[in-house]
């Protein structure tokens, strides 16, 4: 089944979401580009209140996949408590840097999901040296929020093609980027992990005015609810003894 992933920015849009049974509360802040960050202050407010109802994840901002503070940024955002930690690959490939600060983050024992860009896009080429790192997931999303959404940069052929490969490699799947409500029905086909949406959610359908709840609603009704989704994000006494605690 599919989950459906609702981007926040506070505690009080965070309890919006919950009230109305998302499956994944995430934490951005839209203002700041397609995967701006909060501070660490509020997404550990956030993980607090939500108290582990459903999944959170986070972003640790647009940064450059080459940055030399990459491994602390991704470990800052982690101590919050939040069960995933979105990086953006904001290049056509991972370079060998941005590889080897994956793979020792997941050495912490910290849930990565990759954050692949439409308008990057190459197939199999643009995330195949991320398959055997660690990561969690790897999720396509759109740079550029002011102008085309997902479904007119990559055809649904690419969009499947994309979903097997990784779920073949054991992966979660992701897929956002501008969706609309008139996306859901064919992306659901597909059998994404989740789906993600921010501007669908907000008055006027801008990112960056609060969400509606009756917007919420209607998307949360377009895409059926299964309580026995489980995105296995916990990790056992004995892992975390072994790697360190997350925190």
């Amino acid at each position: 089944m599919t989950g459906m992933l609702a981007s926040v920015t506070s505690v009080a849009e965070a309890n919006t979401v919950l009230n109305n049974a998302v499956d994944i509360i995430d934490l951005k802040q839209p203002n700041q580009g397609a995967l701006g960050a909060l501070t660490t202050d509020i997404v550990a407010a956030v993980v607090n209140v939500i108290n582990d109802v459903v999944p959170t994840s986070a972003t640790i901002g647009n940064v450059d996949p080459n940055d030399p503070g990459l491994l602390e940024m991704i470990c800052q955002m982690s101590e919050t408590g939040v069960d995933i930690v979105k990086v953006g690959l904001f290049e056509t490939r991972p370079t060998d840097y941005f590889i080897d600060a994956i793979s020792k983050t997941v050495e912490k024992n910290i849930n990565l999901v990759i954050v692949l860009f439409a308008e990057n896009y190459i197939g199999n080429d643009s995330y195949k040296p991320l398959l055997q790192t660690g990561i969690k997931g790897i999720m396509l999303d759109t740079k550029d929020k002011s102008s085309k959404n997902l479904r007119e940069i990559l055809c649904n052929n690419e969009l499947e093609g994309f979903i097997n490969t990784i779920r073949s490699a054991g992966l979660l799947t992701g897929l956002a980027g501008s969706l609309r409500f008139s996306d859901i029905e064919n992306l659901l086909k597909l059998k994404p992990d989740y789906l993600g949406f921010r501007g669908a959610l907000c008055s006027d359908n801008n990112r960056v005015n609060r969400i509606d709840s009756f917007k919420i609603k209607k998307i949360r009704n377009a895409i059926p609810q299964d309580s026995n989704i489980n995105y296995d994000l916990r990790k056992s006494e004995q892992e975390v003894l072994k790697n360190g605690t997350v925190a």
